[in-house]
């Protein structure tokens, strides 16, 4: 009798441990962020850079705040070649959602809260390429956008890196992993004068 008893208080007490870990294992894997690892081809690209937050301004021509409504991997990516087959360009139709507008051309609507913009990186399989070390938008994070219209009608990002900067500070998310500390320094100083420039600090 008392050799079942205890037999049968054992037997709980590893069902409740196992029980126990298959929750705080299942609770891990369900909080962490979809993170893929990809094969990253850097790609030299002409661009137009601004360093000053006035100068920025100006250039473009729209200026938002908003956010990536779609996991990179859930994008539009686009990548065209030559009859040989060689690369010919690449980007990403990246759907935004705007909260706030800080510059508009005159033929936006005021009360248009999505828009789908051009980001200069694209997915091919496990294959990422991105130009001048673009680093894509991340989801649901509030970023002020700088905005350039093209030949075609779309909204680009513009300013490399320099054109994207979060509400919720600078992350591994905002330069590249290769990025120096200086690098890293430079940005925080540029990203503190563009929250200041439209009182988001």
């Amino acid at each position: 009798m008392y050799s079942f008893q205890k037999r049968s208080v054992l037997i709980c007490l590893v069902c409740l441990v196992v029980v126990t870990v298959s929750i705080i294992s299942y609770m891990n894997v369900q909080s962490k962020p979809e993170q893929s690892v990809y094969n990253v081809v850097h790609l030299p690209a002409n661009s137009i850079t601004f360093s000053e937050a006035e100068k920025l301004h100006s250039f473009a021509e729209f200026i938002v705040i908003g956010y990536a409504t779609d996991g990179f991997a859930d994008r539009e990516h686009v990548i065209t070649a030559f009859d040989d087959g060689a690369m010919q360009s690449f980007h990403t139709n990246t759907n935004i959602k705007i909260t706030k507008i800080l510059k508009k051309p005159e033929d936006f609507p005021s009360d248009q809260t999505e828009l789908t913009i051009i980001e200069p990186v694209s997915l091919n399989g496990n294959v990422k390429y991105t130009a001048n070390d673009y680093v894509e938008l991340q989801k649901n994070e509030p970023s002020v956008l700088f905005l350039l219209r093209n030949s075609y009608g779309d909204y680009g990002l513009i300013n490399d890196n320099w054109g994207k900067f979060s509400l919720e500070g600078v992350s591994q998310y905002s330069l590249p992993e290769s990025s120096s500390s200086q690098q890293l320094s430079d940005y925080q100083i540029f990203r503190d004068s563009v929250m200041k420039k439209y009182n988001l600090d």
